[in-house]
């Protein structure tokens, strides 16, 4: 969890310096792509993470992309920061949480919801009115099938968790009888 506060902390910070949702959306842009290309990459990963390379040539080489893709200069002075200090393996997840600050700006959430077996439509949409009503956004929801679960859902919006699976409710329930 720490990654994700420091992610945030970036994110937010760099989302804060840009001046319209344009360059917003060119620099999540940029990011998911270095983002991305690290995560698929190992020989790229390698190449931002390696100590022996100088920090001017790993500055130098993020600069280089970002200015390529046109984006604010902000942006290449956020991605200067990071390889500064020494924060570019937290690039990927500030990325992503890059992308889910500009979304929440405006009005929108993703959720991630895993049931026993698969939703049906109008299940789905009240389920998506309820976390609606619990974030005050707008949600966007993917919905994969997890058959551990046994029954119920678990929905994960950020790191925000409602579970409400029958696989948990048995396990408070063996716990209880447990400690009784």
């Amino acid at each position: 969890m720490k990654d994700r506060k420091l992610a945030t902390r970036y994110a937010r910070a760099l989302l804060a310096a840009l001046p319209d949702s344009h360059q917003a959306e060119a620099a999540g842009a940029i990011l998911l792509a270095v983002g991305q290309a690290m995560e698929r990459s190992p020989e790229l990963r390698t190449a931002l993470l390696n100590p022996a390379i100088p920090r001017p040539t790993r500055r130098q080489a993020l600069g280089t992309l970002a200015e390529k893709a046109g984006v604010a200069g902000e942006v290449v002075r956020f991605l200067h920061t990071i390889v500064d200090n020494g924060r570019v393996a937290s690039l990927p997840a500030i990325a992503q949480v890059f992308q889910e600050e500009r979304e929440k700006a405006r009005g929108f959430v993703s959720a991630s919801v895993a049931s026993a077996g698969p939703l049906p439509p109008d299940l789905a949409d009240r389920l998506r009115g309820v976390l609606e009503r619990i974030t005050g956004y707008q949600v966007r929801m993917t919905c994969a099938v997890d058959a551990s679960l046994i029954g119920g859902v678990v929905a994960r919006i950020g790191s925000r968790i409602y579970d409400g699976s029958l696989r948990t409710q048995l396990r408070w329930l063996r716990r209880r009888m447990v400690e009784e």
